[in-house]
């Protein structure tokens, strides 16, 4: 077993004696995932947590790796099941040091000071707190390797299961996005264009102008790195178009509605689908190709999406988790042999939506050859082969 002590303030919010205490300290993150863990609803039926969605946490991770001065100053949300954890006041002892301070901010009734003790197992599963809310923030911080940060925590004490599930529906439901013309006034009298760059290098959408393209660009994650055909890839191979790469992304939103308030794991997502056909099709990617032309990047972002759709309602892929997304789309780009995209085609190649059909069409096909294992153009209509 091993020993935890903590400093900082014990809080009843609420003069009733029945009502679940507070203790408010700071620990650092990499710390805090030795004894607290989350209890999601997919692993117990006590959960309280949603899936950990791994793009997420990636999104925290990038943001404070993007600027020295980002910080995250909101608190995450613990609690200690009963029994676990133990207060012992400080007091008297505080008192007689700053005898002159008022270091309870006129909340005497309510509020003292001191120490938070628990034990907790690191070789078991014996964890003593559970997040209630924040487990995105925890988890993404702790993976800056730069730094172990300190993050302000607030915890419920002796907290039953049911003031947890009551807690995490609370904020959740409670939660309301600022809307632009509040922003606007916020930064009235600041130096707009210098903040829009701040947010928009870390990740974050002000007002219309949504970090998506640049982030596609400028990410070392994203296989576009330095490829979109715009002014503000002013070093790069100019070759993308934009508008090829808000189609995929609108198409991959419309597929999966969820994303749409999530914009860190639309942009984690179609990186890690776009990784794999990167370095499936290496002799094509980043050169001036029938590969990289927009029609054929739409229509093959769509025919992968559809089946990662598929594969996502059958339970067969968590497109939240990096890794099993990429093998996911590994099987299916396996079955698309280069050549289809290197052989001359019987139409002109141009933006459609009846040519990015007959495209999809093709594919489909490719794909049966080769699980079939017949020659790849077998039945297909767009390459021009002999005989």
């Amino acid at each position: 077993m091993e020993d935890k002590i903590y400093f900082g303030c014990f809080v009843r919010q609420r003069i009733d004696k029945n009502t679940t205490p507070f203790f408010v300290f700071y620990a650092r993150v990499k710390d805090i995932k030795q004894w607290a863990r989350v209890r999601r609803v997919e692993d117990s039926t006590d959960g309280t947590q949603r899936l950990l969605r791994e793009t997420r946490s990636k999104a925290i991770t990038r943001f404070v790796k993007s600027g020295f001065n980002n910080t995250i100053p909101n608190n995450i949300l613990l609690a200690f099941e009963p029994d676990k954890a133990k207060f012992s006041s400080l007091e008297e002892k505080l008192s007689g040091c700053l005898s002159e301070a008022n270091f309870h901010n006129g909340c005497e009734q309510q509020m003292e000071w001191g120490t938070l003790e628990f034990s907790f197992n690191t070789s078991g599963n014996d964890y003593c707190a559970y997040v209630v809310d924040g487990q995105h923030r925890l988890y993404g911080l702790s993976e800056f390797d730069s730094e172990d940060l300190p993050i302000l925590v607030v915890s419920l004490v002796n907290a039953s299961i049911e003031e947890q599930a009551f807690q995490f529906i609370v904020i959740n439901n409670k939660a309301v996005r600022v809307p632009t013309n509040n922003v606007k006034a916020i930064i009235a009298n600041l130096n707009e264009e210098e903040l829009q760059n701040r947010l928009l290098k870390a990740g974050v959408k002000y007002g219309n102008t949504s970090p998506t393209l640049r982030d596609v660009n400028d990410l070392d994650i994203s296989p576009f790195q330095n490829l979109l055909k715009w002014p503000y890839n002013k070093e790069g191979n100019q070759l993308v178009e934009i508008a090829a790469i808000e189609q995929s992304i609108k198409y991959l939103r419309a597929m999966f509605t969820f994303l749409d308030e999530d914009e860190d794991s639309l942009v984690e997502i179609f990186c890690a689908i776009w990784r794999v056909i990167k370095d499936n099709y290496t002799e094509l990617w980043g050169k001036e190709n029938t590969f990289m032309k927009k029609v054929n990047i739409n229509a093959l972002n769509e025919f992968i999406t559809d089946r990662l759709k598929f594969a996502w309602e059958l339970s067969l892929v968590d497109i939240f988790n990096s890794e099993q997304l990429e093998t996911q789309v590994l099987h299916i780009v396996k079955l698309l042999p280069q050549e289809f995209w290197k052989a001359e085609w019987t139409i002109k190649l141009q933006d459609s939506a009846n040519v990015r059909k007959q495209i999809k069409e093709d594919l489909s096909t490719l794909a049966d050859n080769c699980r079939l294992r017949r020659p790849w153009n077998e039945d297909l209509n767009l390459p021009i082969t002999e005989g």
